[in-house]
C-alpha cells in the first residue's frame, strides 16, 4: 500500500513534466517562427537586453558589416562601441540607446561611413522582456531612396540645355554666399555675362543653333571655375559667375580671361562668338541684389560701349 502514493506522485510529476516540455516546445515553435518571419524583412532587426544582443537577424549582420556569429554573440556594451564606430559623428539615436531611458522612443536619419557609405533611417522602442527591460532597434537602409531624391533635387536646379545652374538654385546660392560673406567678412563678387547680338544669332541661324551656341559658352565658362565658384545660367544669353573670397578686381581679371577665350571660339556658320560682362562686389552689409543691379549695369554699359569687353 505505501507504494500506491508514490506511483501516484510518480504519475503526476510524468504529467507535468510533459506539459512543460509541451510548453517549451511550443515557445521554442513560437521563436523558430517568428525567427523565420524577421529573416524575410530587409529591415535590420537588432534585440537588446540590459546586457547583450538577445536577436539580431542577417539584415542587421549585412547592413552594420558584422559577422552574423559575432553579432549574435556581443555584449551590449561591444555592440554599441563596434557600431559608434561606423560614424565620423556617431548619431543621438546611439547615445539614447546607451542611456536607455524609460521612454524610449527614438527616431533617426543618419549615414554609416564605412565600410561603405549607406543612407539609414532608426528606430529604437524599449520592450518589456521576460529577464527585465530591453530594445528594439529597427534600422531600414534608404540609400535607394536617398540617392532617387538627391538626383531629382540635382535636376531641378540644373538647367537641362548647359548643365549649369538654373536660376532657383543661383539664387539660393546667392543667398547663401551672401549670408556667409556678412558673418565672416570675406570678399564676394559677382559676374554678369551675356552672349553678343544672340537674337541675330537666333534670327539667322535659327533656335538649334543657338542652343549650340549657349551650350559652347557654357563648357568654355566652365573650364575656368575654381572649386567653389558657381556658375548659373541666369536666363536666356545671361551667365552669372559667383565668385567667393574674390575681390572685384580677381573678378574682373576672372572676367577678362573667359572674355578672351569665347573670342576665339568658333560655331559652325555662326563662326565668331563674343561676351559682354558686368562684375561688381558686395558691399558692407548691403542686400546681395544691390551688387547684382550693379553687375547688371556694368553688363549694360559693356554692352552700350562697343560689347565683346568687361565693366
Amino acid at each position: 500500500m505505501k507504494d500506491v502514493p508514490e506511483k501516484v506522485a510518480s504519475s503526476e510529476d510524468s504529467s507535468d513534466a510533459q506539459v512543460l516540455r509541451q510548453e517549451l516546445e511550443h515557445e521554442r515553435g513560437r521563436r523558430e517562427s517568428l525567427e523565420a518571419a524577421f529573416e524575410k524583412l530587409e529591415d535590420a532587426i537588432i534585440v537588446l537586453d540590459a546586457d547583450q544582443v538577445l536577436f539580431a537577424n542577417t539584415a542587421a549582420a549585412d547592413l552594420l558589416a558584422i559577422s552574423f556569429d559575432r553579432l549574435v554573440r556581443m555584449g551590449r556594451e561591444q555592440w554599441l562601441r563596434e557600431i559608434a564606430a561606423l560614424f565620423d559623428d556617431p548619431p543621438d539615436i546611439l547615445q539614447s540607446l546607451r542611456d536607455r531611458p524609460p521612454d524610449l522612443d527614438a527616431r533617426e536619419d543618419f549615414e554609416i561611413q564605412r565600410p561603405r557609405w549607406r543612407r539609414v533611417r532608426a528606430m529604437a522602442k524599449n520592450l518589456r522582456l521576460t529577464r527585465g527591460r530591453g530594445q528594439l532597434v529597427v534600422l531600414t537602409d534608404i540609400t535607394q531612396d536617398a540617392d532617387l531624391s538627391s538626383a531629382r533635387r540635382r535636376q531641378a536646379l540644373t538647367d537641362e540645355l548647359t548643365d549649369l545652374s538654373n536660376r532657383r538654385a543661383g539664387e539660393q546660392a546667392i543667398a547663401r554666399e551672401a549670408a556667409r560673406s556678412r558673418r565672416t567678412g570675406r570678399p564676394l563678387s559677382f559676374v554678369l555675362f551675356d552672349v553678343d547680338h544672340f537674337k541675330m544669332v537666333n534670327d539667322t541661324h535659327g533656335h538649334a543653333i543657338g542652343d549650340r551656341v549657349l551650350r559652347e559658352v557654357a563648357r568654355y565658362l566652365s573650364a575656368f571655375l575654381r572649386r567653389g565658384d558657381i556658375a548659373v545660367r541666369w536666363g536666356g544669353e545671361e551667365f552669372l559667375v559667383i565668385l567667393a573670397d574674390e575681390p572685384r578686381e580677381a573678378a574682373f581679371l576672372f572676367a577678362e580671361r573667359v572674355r578672351k577665350a569665347i573670342e576665339l571660339l568658333r560655331v559652325g556658320e555662326v563662326g565668331a562668338i563674343t561676351i559682354s560682362a558686368g562684375v561688381s562686389e558686395l558691399v558692407g552689409g548691403e542686400e546681395a541684389e544691390a551688387a547684382l543691379h550693379r553687375a547688371d549695369e556694368n553688363l549694360y554699359e559693356a554692352k552700350r560701349t562697343g560689347r565683346n569687353r568687361v565693366v
